[in-house]
C-alpha cells in the first residue's frame, strides 16, 4: 500500500455505459485494443483502464478508457484511439486480479487512515501486469494532496 503522485501516458479507446456493466464491457474493449497494440508506438505491454467515479446511487452511467501505457507521446495515434496524460496523487495497492475487490477495500481504508480526501473529479486507475500464474492488478484511488 502506498501513496504516490504519478503521471500515466496512455493510448486507448473510450467507452461509455452503465456502471453495472463495466465488469463485462471493459474486458471486451480491452480485448479489442489488444488486437491493435502493434499500431501503438512506444507501448509498454502494460494494460490500463481509467474509470469515471460513481458519485452516488442516481449516477447510473459513466465513461471509461481502456488502453496501454506508453513511454513517450506517440507521433501518430491510431484511428479510433486517443492519447491521454493523466496525473494525480493516488493511494495504491497491488495484488491478484482475482481479489480486486479486496484491493479496493485496502485503498479505501488506507485513504481513511491517512485522512486523505477522495478526489471525485479524477479517474480511478487500474493497471494490469501479466504474471507467470495469472495477472496482477494495481489499483490507484485518486486523492487530494498527499
Amino acid at each position: 500500500m502506498q501513496n504516490i503522485t504519478h503521471t500515466f501516458r496512455i493510448v486507448g479507446i473510450k467507452g461509455h455505459g452503465a456502471f453495472e456493466n463495466f465488469a463485462t464491457e471493459v474486458p471486451e474493449f480491452a480485448r479489442q485494443l489488444l488486437h491493435r497494440t502493434r499500431e501503438i508506438e512506444h507501448h509498454t505491454n502494460i494494460e490500463i483502464a481509467l474509470f469515471e467515479p460513481k458519485w452516488g446511487d442516481s449516477h447510473l452511467e459513466g465513461h471509461y478508457y481502456v488502453g496501454i501505457l506508453v513511454r513517450d507521446k506517440p507521433s501518430h495515434v491510431p484511428k479510433g484511439m486517443e492519447y491521454l496524460e493523466v496525473s494525480g496523487t493516488y493511494v495504491s495497492a497491488k495484488g491478484s486480479i482475482d481479489h480486486v475487490d479486496l484491493l479496493y477495500e485496502e485503498v479505501g481504508q488506507c485513504r481513511a487512515e491517512q485522512n486523505l480526501t477522495r478526489d471525485w473529479l479524477s479517474y480511478i486507475v487500474e493497471t494490469y501486469h501479466p504474471m507467470e500464474n495469472g495477472e496482477e492488478v494495481e489499483v490507484f484511488l485518486p486523492v487530494i494532496g498527499s
